[in-house]
């Protein structure tokens, strides 16, 4: 499932879980991803793998933020 997000500057996904493998592309902007722990900041063109079950938080820069997520399988919460 593909999923396009937009966030405003600095911007906040608190910490959470979900059963899907959850990978993405930045499209533009940066934001810290905090997975399972260890934080890594992810710029336009670079890419993040989210296995299902650990614990995620991103907080988005200074600009704004438009990324490519993709869930396997899908998630029915956002049919």
């Amino acid at each position: 499932m593909l999923s396009l997000v937009e966030f405003e500057p600095h911007a906040v996904v608190e910490e959470h879980s979900h059963p899907h493998e959850q990978c993405g592309l930045m499209l533009e902007g940066e934001a810290e991803f905090i997975v399972g722990g260890e934080s890594r900041i992810v710029k336009a063109g670079e890419m993040w793998r989210i296995p299902g079950g650990v614990l995620h938080k991103v907080i988005a820069g200074a600009a704004p933020v438009r990324a490519l997520d993709v869930f396997h399988p899908i998630r029915d919460d956002y049919r």
